[in-house]
């Protein structure tokens, strides 16, 4: 069932990345409106995706359910920031940064959140948005971290105000919010929750669009080199694969084991080349690392739902 799930939602995968792809080559859509369609899905769509996610009778049965997704998240941050640090050690320190930072972080709420409630519905995407808050809580804290450390720029940056751009993040105020909505057992006036989820629904033709649109602006000459190959052998084969194995010997849920399989496989995060380009990181890696993890993945994640 998860393979043919998986397979559907990668046929439509392809069908909105190549429509993407199209908008940007025919100039429809620019590259400022490119960007302004980014916020819109980062700060709009999917935080409402969220909160319809928790459109759902509240057991509690499920809390349970959430502290091993927590559990699980906090041991996927682990494997990623140890191979990170492991992998990386012969390139040169303006490279670590924005390879280690594209291995810790990965695409897994832009990506993950549609691909996941394809394959396994609402009941998924409620758990990978538990999942995703502590990978937010480490992108911007560790992650950041990773290009600011050396830089003068750590002390600057200050623990207060990285907590509250990790805490005020849309997507995390989204699981508040579905979480008090669900907890409390309040009823949304029709209106209310048609509109919620009217704008959830459009959030996995966006943000599968803007992929192709991103792809659509990437030169490919130059892209593919050692550096980046390795990375995505790391990203896309070495991370998922350690999670599937330590999973494999955990007495969980198969959905759950899914959830976190599938996010440790997602390719490189868009915000890898903007902070690559603000701190003195290896910018031109950081594209080909989207533009190649990006592409292969659409290949990889079948075959990893293939072994769920």
């Amino acid at each position: 069932m998860v393979v043919k799930n998986m397979l559907n939602m990668q046929l439509m995968i392809f069908l909105l990345v190549i429509i993407g792809f199209c908008i940007r080559k025919k100039g429809i859509v620019g590259t400022e409106g490119r960007k302004n369609m980014v916020d819109l899905c980062l700060f709009v769509t999917l935080p409402f995706n969220i909160i319809h996610s928790f459109f759902m009778e509240w057991d509690w049965g499920m809390m349970v359910s959430c502290a091993i997704v927590l559990f699980l998240s906090i041991g996927y941050n682990v494997v990623s920031i140890v191979t990170s640090f492991v992998c990386y050690r012969k390139e040169p320190h303006y490279r670590q940064k924005t390879l280690r930072y594209g291995t810790i972080v990965s695409n897994g709420g832009f990506l993950g959140n549609p691909i996941i409630e394809g394959i396994y519905g609402s009941n998924g995407l409620f758990y990978a948005s538990i999942f995703m808050i502590p990978v937010r809580i480490v992108m911007w804290t560790i992650g950041m971290s990773v290009f600011m450390k050396g830089s003068g720029q750590e002390e600057k940056a200050g623990k207060h105000s990285l907590f509250r751009k990790v805490m005020t993040n849309p997507c995390i105020v989204a699981v508040y919010t579905g979480a008090i909505l669900m907890g409390s057992g309040i009823s949304l006036p029709t209106f209310l929750e048609n509109t919620i989820s009217g704008i959830s629904s459009c959030n996995t033709p966006l943000s599968m669009m803007l992929v192709g649109m991103m792809l659509a602006e990437m030169n490919p000459k130059g892209l593919l080199t050692k550096s980046v190959a390795f990375y995505t052998f790391v990203r896309l084969i070495v991370v998922p694969g350690i999670v599937f194995g330590l999973t494999a010997l955990l007495p969980i849920d198969p959905l759950l084991r899914g959830i976190t399989v599938i996010i440790a496989a997602m390719p490189t995060p868009i915000t890898a080349v903007l902070l690559s380009g603000k701190h003195d990181g290896d910018e031109q890696c950081a594209a080909g690392m989207l533009f190649v993890s990006t592409l292969l993945s659409l290949v990889t994640l079948p075959i990893w739902c293939m072994f769920l």
